[in-house]
């Protein structure tokens, strides 16, 4: 009697402990590719031959820079593990680093080398990190080091004796010739250190700290990298822009002056003193080739993922799925033409990538279908994610359940699948077809094993169970329980050792949708403020807003999309339709703006052009120009243009005063509204929140309506891009 009661004791207890603890199963998939529920329950076993073969791919444009861009399709069912998979890449700790760019939008209305391009400057210039470190970071120093280095080797005795001045009477003795080997050894324990030929095989020294322990002042060395940049750039068009660039990389990196770079790469290469003007398009081009040349030098890979392919391609249900995969498709090929060393990696569902890519035109076909020869792979079309066998999926059971005991199993021996049996979890694995699936299952499981007819609080997206089964049943009597989900027969372990207590019997009933969730408004406001933080964080740093004007104005048209689209009013005002993106003029930054026309009752519509104004210094004047040369155009496209700018540079002086006092003369009818970083980061997320709710939902289901959330979390916003409230 004393060990039944000891033995229910202790099942009791663990039970307590899991409840407390919650469903480990309830976020059962990442959103997201930055998803940090990736890493948490991360097992490496996981898809590793595929995560290998990936990883080898992408060292191809490591080893050979100049290899041509090819696409590489990775193909599974929805819940497959794709964007888990996509995550281990761009943070886990294997392989070397590559710039992975991961596109949460795709922006259909505009060229598709202007949205690629500002998508790797926003991946480059933001707050977000890759493998720990930020991509700025990373490449910044890879720059510093080569350029340094090159710059070292090249001087002379002389030079080498100025770059260590010695102090005091040394300078006397050093006029003498003496002293001189002391200069030269200084100078090449520098090249050795930031080389990584001083440290035996630890490889090299951080440029910082090898410059301090060298005593080289930090001037110092932005003094040598632009003498030799100046020396051994050429003077026509493609020199000058890398000349630039590379001063732009070695001030974010040594004076943490990243404002120069983030200018020159979205507005100041156009200013550029080109001997013919080139189109808007011809532009883009060029500052593409020569950031990716940038990148070869350095051998760091550049890779586009796009990930959720039918999510980022379908934003909205009502589009044209045809056209807009061929235009997407037809993008990626005509940047497989223009540009040489990129990687394109596309995760798709296997149905749509069937549906898809059949219907598009011969040539694209063939160069999406363009096999690629991995050394000790052989020749791969593309990568087929296939369900997980029943001893990785104990691997995954195992590293989600692993916490929720952690006390109670390091004084007690409990199984690493308490809750569970073996044969549960094998069960499992053998009947379902994905990986989502099977943790779908596992957390009905788990829901049903722990908290019996209890709904757990914690859980996201709980089991609808009928009325008459929430009912408390008599004590020690055998109830009969209908759970909706797909598990075998069977009778669940309570305890430990198997002492039942009461026994429950899970009758079939019909299956629903291993992958179904409920969005409740919880849920939703959830999500939203777990991608506006992700959101401030990538556009805290310095350049980081410049670099994502485009996504942010992305972002706006998004929102206004959304608020068409959900009915949303200010005031008396609602929107009749929506250009999100509007691209106009020769200026790929400065020249995009959304429209949105909004009505007032039974009055005439106003079409509001809402844009970004965030250029600083000397490119103020010109982008607020541009801006305003919008109205000009016939037919006009907008009667009232609100420009949007950051908070603190709102006062108009000197020549952007005068271009705005100019516009108002000619009864041009505009405003500037003052833009928080709140703000800024709310558009920012705003497409990927949408994402992130449509990846929660069952396939087909509509969103539900966010009228009332938009209105509750961005009033001030939806003021400020709407026409004055009376």
């Amino acid at each position: 009697m004393t060990t039944v009661t000891m033995t229910e004791s202790r099942g009791e207890r663990a039970v307590e402990t899991l409840r407390r603890s919650g469903n480990p199963f309830r976020n059962y998939f990442a959103r997201n590719p930055d998803d940090d529920v990736c890493a948490r329950y991360h097992v490496p076993e996981l898809y590793a031959s595929e995560r290998d073969l990936l990883l080898n791919i992408i060292d191809l444009y490591r080893y050979d820079p100049t290899t041509h861009s090819e696409v590489v399709p990775v193909l599974g069912n929805k819940g497959a593990g794709k964007t888990h998979l996509l995550h281990s890449i761009k943070h886990g700790g294997e392989g070397a680093w590559q710039l992975l760019v991961t596109p949460g939008v795709y922006q259909k209305d505009a060229d598709f080398l202007e949205y690629l391009l500002f998508q790797i400057i926003d991946t480059l210039l933001g707050g977000g990190k890759q493998r720990g470190i930020r991509p700025l970071d990373y490449v910044g120093e890879h720059v510093v080091r080569r350029l340094l280095g090159n710059a070292l080797h090249g001087l002379t005795n002389d030079q080498k004796a100025d770059l260590f001045p010695a102090p005091g009477l040394g300078r006397w003795t050093r006029k003498l010739g003496l002293g001189m080997n002391q200069a030269i050894e200084r100078c090449q324990w520098l090249v050795d250190h930031i080389g990584g030929h001083g440290q035996l095989g630890r490889g090299p020294m951080p440029v910082m700290q090898a410059l301090t322990e060298a005593g080289v002042p930090v001037a110092k060395a932005l003094e040598l990298i632009d003498g030799y940049v100046e020396k051994t750039e050429p003077h026509n068009a493609a020199g000058l822009m890398r000349r630039e660039m590379y001063k732009g990389f070695t001030r974010a990196f040594l004076q943490k002056d990243e404002a120069s770079l983030a200018d020159f790469l979205t507005h100041e290469f156009v200013e550029m003193p080109f001997q013919v003007r080139p189109s808007r398009q011809d532009l883009v081009l060029s500052l593409f080739k020569v950031l990716m040349e940038v990148f070869r030098a350095l051998k760091t890979p550049v890779v586009v993922a796009f990930d959720q392919l039918e999510d980022l391609l379908l934003a909205r249900r009502s589009d044209d799925a045809h056209k807009v995969a061929e235009s997407f498709f037809a993008g990626i090929v005509q940047m497989m033409h223009q540009i040489d060393g990129l990687c394109f990696l596309i995760f798709a569902e296997r149905g749509l990538w069937n549906r898809f890519v059949p219907s598009l035109d011969g040539y694209i076909q063939d160069r999406l279908n363009n096999p690629v020869h991995v050394p000790k792979h052989g020749t791969i079309k593309a990568i087929r994610l296939e369900a997980p066998a029943p001893e990785l999926v104990r691997k995954v059971v195992e590293s989600r359940l692993g916490g929720s005991l952690s006390e109670l199993r390091e004084a007690e021996s409990y199984d690493s699948l308490y809750p569970f049996t073996d044969e549960q979890v094998r069960r499992i694995a053998l009947t379902e077809p994905t990986l989502r699936d099977m943790l779908q299952q596992c957390r009905h499981l788990f829901d049903h094993l722990v908290y019996g007819n209890e709904q757990p609080a914690v859980a996201s997206a709980p089991i609808t169970l009928p009325a008459q089964l929430t009912q408390q049943a008599p004590a020690e009597e055998t109830v009969e329980v209908q759970v909706v989900n797909r598990l075998p027969v069977e009778t669940p372990r309570p305890t430990v050792d198997q002492v039942i207590v009461k026994s429950v019997e899970i009758i079939h009933a019909e299956p629903t949708p291993a992958s179904a969730s409920v969005l409740t408004p919880m849920s939703v406001a959830e999500l939203w403020s777990q991608e506006l933080r992700a959101a401030m964080r990538k556009l805290t740093p310095e350049g980081s807003i410049t670099g994502a004007t485009r996504e942010i104005q992305a972002g706006l048209g998004s929102f206004l999309q959304t608020c068409h689209e959900h009915g949303v009013k200010v005031g008396p005002w609602r929107l009749q339709h929506v250009v999100p993106e509007y691209a106009f003029g020769e200026h790929p930054t400065y020249g995009v703006m959304s429209i949105a026309h909004w009505a007032c009752k039974d009055s005439q519509p106003w079409k509001v052009g809402v844009g970004l104004f965030l250029a600083k210094s000397a490119g103020k004047p010109k982008d607020l120009e541009i801006k305003l040369s919008s109205m000009n155009v016939e037919p006009p496209v907008i009667d009232h243009l609100i420009l949007m700018r950051t908070e603190d540079d709102l006062t108009l002086t000197g020549k952007s005063k005068t271009v705005w006092a100019d516009a108002e003369k000619k009864g041009k009818h505009a405003r500037l509204e003052p833009a928080s970083a709140e703000s800024l980061a709310m558009l920012y997320c705003f497409p990927r929140w949408i994402a992130a709710m449509k990846e929660s939902l069952p396939e087909g289901q509509p969103l539900p309506n966010l009228a009332d959330l938009i209105q509750e979390h961005c009033e001030k916003l939806l003021e400020q891009v709407c026409m004055p409230v009376q």
